[in-house]
């Protein structure tokens, strides 16, 4: 008897997702060099205006502290965005039918589209330190850890994004998160700023930010520096995955506004 191959090797599986990518490969121009160009003058901008102002935080130059957080804060938009307008878009032209009823499980639907996402999240989020970190001079202290860190992260907020596509009844739901909920949770997440520079009520809410977490991880993995412990905070990013990615598979699997 044959054993049966890995789920994530059937072909109606890697089909779905090799659309995923090329759903957002195909129109770089759109999706990846945007994101890149504001990143860049995220650098520049900041750099400029408050490097002159604040020299250094924690011990590091101020434009080396704020570029994993540029890079972070652009993988996960671009990681969410991808899956929740991906599935959002299935439903509004109705070929999410024939993925539902293709051979696949409601695990496989949510993982391809989940990973879909991840996968543009990190190229986003890798073009922004290629492209940064020659420019500040930076060198990247555990890059195996950052790269975890980041597959992590996008693979999160993708699965979030998964969900809210999924649950999501008119533009406006995605358009209303993205705008009112990722964007600023991004900014307030120790992007620009070290949190023990905020007052203590705005620090201790600052710990309720899961972007805070990603970000103290990252700039931990890229500088060696953070504001939290790292391990702990490494446990709460992969805590954040599981969850979301249960999200994710319960809006594909019994999401009210999915089937009709």
């Amino acid at each position: 008897m044959l054993a049966r191959r890995p789920f994530f090797l059937d072909r109606p599986f890697l089909t779905l997702l090799s659309r995923e990518i090329l759903r957002f490969g195909r129109v770089w121009m759109q999706t990846l060099v945007p994101t890149l160009l504001t990143s860049l003058l995220y650098l520049v901008v900041f750099g400029l205006a408050l490097g002159s102002r604040i020299r250094e935080v924690e011990g590091v130059p101020y434009l080396e502290f704020i570029l994993p957080g540029i890079a972070f804060m652009n993988l996960v938009t671009g990681a969410h965005m991808n899956s929740s307008w991906s599935v959002f878009d299935a439903k509004r032209e109705r070929y999410i039918d024939e993925v539902l009823i293709s051979p696949m499980s409601d695990l496989q639907i949510a993982l391809a589209y989940t990973l879909g996402g991840t996968l543009r999240g990190l190229v986003i989020g890798a073009g922004v330190f290629l492209v940064g970190a020659p420019f500040i001079g930076v060198q990247v202290a555990h890059p195996l850890l950052l790269l975890a860190i980041g597959v992590v992260t996008a693979f999160i907020f993708s699965a979030i994004g998964t969900a809210v596509g999924a649950l999501a009844t008119r533009i406006d739901h995605i358009s209303l998160l993205t705008n009112v909920v990722i964007q600023p949770l991004a900014f307030l997440g120790g992007v620009f700023y070290s949190v023990d520079m905020l007052p203590p009520v705005l620090r201790t809410a600052t710990l309720f930010n899961p972007i805070f977490h990603t970000v103290d991880a990252a700039r931990y993995a890229t500088l060696q520096t953070s504001d939290l412990n790292p391990y702990p905070t490494l446990s709460v990013v992969v805590l954040l995955a599981v969850l979301a990615f249960a999200a994710a598979w319960w809006a594909i699997a019994r999401g009210p506004n999915l089937r009709y």
